[in-house]
């Protein structure tokens, strides 16, 4: 017992060292003033096309019609964990996306990099008039933030933080074309190892049985709950602008922040179910609206194959009645 016990000890211990070195480090989001990288054009954006993160900076940057050489950075949901390769760590040490740089100077975490867009670069859109953010978009920016070291956290408060909840059935989906060897190595690596242990459980029981595990069920139908209620304030919201968009007929950058919400409602699944038309009739109408902007096209452009077949596959086992996702969809 004692010699395994040690063995443990040496294991657990070398891990820490190979972490240490190897792995993704914590460093302050922002600016990394006095760090440089190898860069060919003046802005290029490391992302990936189905990261919630990704797609708002993607947004931001087209609305200031900002040119950008988009560099895909696989996830572990698309394959593998792109974000923990050296050459990407050394952008971004968080092991996280997107990271955008700007002449050869990173910058980390997508809500710092929306912050850099709209308030220090100019634009060359007719559309942006000026770089002042109105009251009510830095609201629903705010409501929509999704904290990269607390994803989840303020579900009560924020639309954002309910969107991790709600993909989860999508997630568990799509790991079953991940291979085990791809998860082990972000069981090793990646800084949030709560997040790949789900992962790791959904490859193992499949879709069906890791959505009954009772807490996993419990944040989902939490996170149901509360996002209808976020709905509700917006609708309220719009009502007062006399819409399309927030603050009337005139996109603003939390109209973005919004777009990519709706999407993921979408692709998971849930759109229809916590946003019926019927009772949401402004908030539907301010998605098809968003839908038809020139920026949208950055986002189908960059849009993985593989989430669409997960997408597709999910909504299968959602409206199949004798399955045990369509019990969680169909409360």
């Amino acid at each position: 017992m004692m010699i395994g016990l040690v063995i443990f000890l040496v294991l657990l211990m070398s891990l820490g060292l190979f972490r240490h070195r190897y792995g993704a480090k914590p460093v302050v989001a922002g600016v990394r003033h006095g760090e440089r990288v190898p860069h060919d054009a003046e802005f290029e954006l490391y992302a990936n096309g189905f990261s919630h993160c990704s797609r708002k900076t993607m947004l931001a940057l087209a609305e200031r019609d900002i040119t950008f050489a988009y560099r895909h950075v696989d996830l572990i949901e698309t394959g593998r964990y792109g974000t923990l390769d050296k050459d990407y760590l050394r952008i971004n040490p968080n092991g996280l996306i997107p990271a955008l740089v700007h002449k050869g100077v990173p910058i980390i975490d997508s809500d710092e990099i929306v912050n850099y867009i709209t308030t220090q670069l100019g634009s060359h859109s007719e559309d942006v008039t000026s770089l002042e953010i109105p009251e009510r978009h830095r609201f629903w920016i705010e409501k929509c933030r999704l904290d990269s070291l607390d994803p989840m956290g303020g579900i009560d408060t924020h639309l954002g933080a309910c969107i991790p909840g709600l993909t989860l059935p999508l997630f568990a989906v799509m790991m079953q074309s991940v291979s085990f060897s791809a998860l082990i190595r972000g069981l090793a690596l990646h800084n949030d190892r709560k997040r790949v242990m789900f992962f790791v459980m959904a490859r193992l029981l499949g879709p069906e049985r890791v959505v009954t595990v009772k807490p996993i069920r419990t944040l989902i139908e939490r996170s149901r709950s509360a996002v209808a209620l976020h709905l509700r304030e917006l609708e309220r919201h719009l009502a007062e602008s006399e819409g399309p968009y927030l603050t009337g007929s005139e996109f603003g950058i939390g109209d973005s922040a919004l777009s990519v919400v709706y999407l993921r409602l979408e692709e998971a699944g849930w759109l229809d179910l916590v946003c019926p038309h019927r009772e949401f009739p402004l908030v539907r109408k301010h998605y098809d609206a968003l839908r038809t902007r020139r920026s949208w096209e950055v986002l189908l452009d960059a849009y993985p194959p593989r989430v669409a077949e997960a997408a597709e596959k999910l909504g299968e086992l959602a409206t199949n009645k004798t399955t045990k996702m369509a019990g969680l969809f169909f409360l």
